[in-house]
């Protein structure tokens, strides 16, 4: 395989409609719609309220930026425009190491649904070499065309609609035949919020509604990203709000939140209201190719943005190894496929050891990738302000409305439910404390950032080799991008048609 670490004119694979299919597939996922489900009547609530408080300013910001700066590699170099390239590395290595962290969790759910459908019985290890098999496919769709990603997603996106409408016809059915298992009422106590169904709902909904800035990773690729992708985070937006609602409901109608699996909940819904039959079976084929595809955009996203970052010089040069025929990111997507396959093995044996369940396995590996996963987005809101002082006359297609006192209101919603949404990941104050998993997640974070301060103390050695055809660096005020001053201005590749 020909690799070279070179730009070269990218392909514009990406329409409109792929963009759309693209976030959908991102951030509707499956693997979310039974922990949505499990909070119980209250998640309609939050759910709603989070669309409301987080969710609208949110997308509004990520449109402003992804329009404004089409720029290749899409939040780190947004990062990077507004803090420097210290803040570029440490924020591209959480965005890429998360998406590593979190691809075990999912495929582990897949071979759980795989074993309850087709092979029951199957040992916990032959999970583990199915979740193993899934990351070596991920590998080789990353490393092929950025075409063949797109339709892998595009058809992931399709699936998972057509599974959650599914859902609420069950919701309907049950409904109509059996009542519903779970009152919906507001003067029942289980709808209303309350602090302690917040600490289980806020982390949650908030990583269901993440991954908008996914698609700017690969803006060189689209046809008109100024003009698109304002319009598809509204498109999407939307889609993705009522499919999570009309999931949320419809498994709370046939059963009982505390009776939904995290790891098997979908197919437990479904048996239960359609039987064994064929049709179960097909869904369920369906259902495990959505939470393959799942993780393609993901991947996609993060593997491009940290080859744009090692490019720079900000992370490790192994990141930038490029595909000189495909354009593909062979580096990075080298790099999540040993990790993800490595923290695969590491959980097994504890898993092994400690005689755990799957659902726990799930729930750790989920938390601690999620903490990872939401500080970049606190990083992005800020860099948003920044940007909005520092370069006021860039000319910005969309802007979030309300002015300076608008963007401020939209920024400190986010970091603020961001901030909590990371403390009730480390702990509930109204859940039984569990200190083991507890601890786990700390030491983790703590090996997290360690290596991070790694990079970001290299980097400087890093810089002496990059390639000159990589682009050279210009900031708003002249100075060097890595002193405290410096701002990084343009990006060689970046779109400013």
């Amino acid at each position: 395989m020909s690799e070279t670490t070179t730009k070269a004119a990218a392909p514009r694979a990406l329409r409109m409609f792929d963009m759309i299919l693209f976030s959908v597939c991102a951030i509707l996922l499956l693997s979310q719609v039974t922990l949505t489900a499990q909070i119980g009547p209250s998640a309609v609530v939050w759910t709603l309220l989070i669309i409301a408080m987080f969710f609208l300013p949110y997308g509004l910001m990520t449109a402003e930026l992804g329009s404004t700066y089409p720029d290749t590699g899409g939040i780190y170099a947004w990062i990077v425009r507004a803090f420097g390239n210290r803040w570029g590395t440490r924020v591209s290595w959480w965005y890429w190491v998360n998406v590593a962290l979190w691809v075990p969790s999912v495929y582990l759910m897949f071979s759980v649904v795989l074993t309850d459908i087709f092979f029951p019985g199957m040992g916990f290890w032959a999970q583990v070499g199915i979740a193993m098999v899934l990351i070596a496919a991920n590998w080789l769709v990353n490393v092929l065309t950025l075409d063949t990603g797109k339709w892998v997603s595009n058809l992931g996106a399709m699936i998972t609609v057509g599974v959650i409408v599914l859902i609420g016809v069950a919701g309907i059915v049950a409904w109509n035949t059996d009542g519903s298992a779970t009152e919906f009422a507001w003067n029942t106590e289980s709808m209303i919020p309350t602090a302690a169904t917040m600490a289980l709902a806020l982390p949650i909904i908030i990583y269901n509604f993440l991954g908008f800035e996914l698609m700017s990773s690969a803006s060189n690729e689209m046809h008109n990203p100024r003009r698109d992708v304002p319009r598809t985070i509204v498109i999407a937006g939307v889609l993705i709000g009522s499919f999570y609602l009309i999931s949320t409901i419809g498994m709370q109608i046939v059963m009982p939140a505390d009776e939904i699996s995290e790891t098997s909940g979908l197919m437990d819904v479904l048996k239960s209201v359609f039987g064994s039959g064929v049709l179960v079976t097909l869904v369920g084929i369906g259902i495990l190719y959505a939470f393959f595809a799942a993780l393609i955009p993901w991947t996609i996203g993060a593997n491009r943005a940290a080859a744009e970052a090692a490019e720079q010089g900000d992370l490790p040069p192994v990141f930038k190894r490029i595909n000189a025929k495909h354009r593909t990111p062979v580096g990075a997507a080298g790099m999540t496929a040993l990790v993800s396959a490595s923290i695969t093995l590491i959980y097994g044996v504890l898993f092994s050891l400690t005689n755990g369940d799957i659902d726990a396995l799930f729930w750790s590996l989920f938390a601690f990738s999620s903490i990872v996963f939401l500080l970049p987005y606190v990083a992005m809101s800020l860099a948003f302000l920044r940007l909005r002082k520092i370069d006021a006359d860039a000319t910005r297609p969309y802007r979030v409305p309300g002015g300076a006192a608008g963007a401020i209101v939209s920024a400190g919603l986010v970091v603020a439910l961001l901030a909590a949404a990371v403390f009730f990941f480390v702990w509930n104050p109204w859940a039984e404390f569990d200190a083991t998993t507890t601890w786990l997640i700390l030491a983790g974070l703590g090996a997290t950032f360690a290596v991070q301060e790694l990079f970001v103390a290299m980097s400087p050695r890093w810089k002496k080799h990059v390639h000159p055809e990589a682009g050279a660096r210009v900031n708003l005020d002249g100075t060097a991008p890595d002193t405290a001053e410096g701002i990084e201005r343009t990006y060689e590749g970046s779109d400013r048609s």
